[in-house]
C-alpha cells in the first residue's frame, strides 16, 4: 500500500474529535505508514498489541475505514479519467493516420464500460450500508395476559 493518505475526508460517525488524541495520532500513523502496525509501532514507539487495542476501538475503525474508502473512490476516479485520456489520445491517432482497428477502439471502451459499472456497483453498495433506517417499536401488554398481566393481577387483588 502506498503511504500517499489524504487525512481531509472524515466519517460523521468516527470524526476526530469524537476519538481520544491517542487513538487519532495512532490511525493517522497507521495510515501514513501504508496501514502497518509495526511501522506504526516502530515510529511511535508504541507497543505493537497497544497498536491493535486502539486500531481496533469501533470509532477509530471507522475513521480508518471510511478514509481508505475515500481514498479508494478518488483513486478509482483518477483512473477512469486517465482511461478516458487514453481513449481520446487512441482515437486522434486512427484519425491521423486513417488507418487503423475500430477493435482497439471497441477494447478500450468495452473496458471503459466494465469499469464504469464496477465504480457504480461499489457506489451503491457503500451507499446501501449508509442509510438512516427509523424504527419505532411498540410493545402492547395485555392485562391479564402472560407473566406481566399475571404479576399485575395477583398485585391489583393483594393475593
Amino acid at each position: 500500500m502506498s503511504a500517499a493518505y489524504e487525512i481531509s475526508p472524515y466519517s460523521e460517525d468516527a470524526l476526530p474529535e469524537q476519538i481520544s488524541p491517542e487513538g487519532a495520532e495512532i490511525a493517522n500513523k497507521y495510515l501514513s505508514t501504508g496501514c502497518s502496525i509495526l511501522a506504526t509501532s516502530d515510529q511511535l514507539g508504541i507497543p505493537t498489541y497497544s497498536i491493535s487495542a486502539t486500531i481496533e476501538q469501533p470509532l477509530v475503525r471507522k475513521y480508518i475505514n471510511r478514509i481508505i474508502s475515500d481514498t479508494g473512490f478518488r483513486r478509482m476516479e483518477s483512473i477512469m479519467q486517465k482511461v478516458e485520456s487514453l481513449i481520446d489520445k487512441k482515437w486522434d491517432e486512427i484519425e491521423e493516420a486513417e488507418i487503423g482497428s475500430n477493435k482497439d477502439i471497441a477494447d478500450l471502451l468495452a473496458m471503459a464500460h466494465k469499469m464504469s459499472l464496477d465504480f457504480n456497483k461499489v457506489l451503491a453498495v457503500e451507499t446501501a450500508g449508509s442509510k438512516v433506517v427509523s424504527q419505532k417499536n411498540t410493545q402492547v401488554n395485555l392485562y391479564g395476559e402472560g407473566s406481566y398481566g399475571k404479576l399485575m393481577q395477583k398485585l391489583i387483588e393483594g393475593t
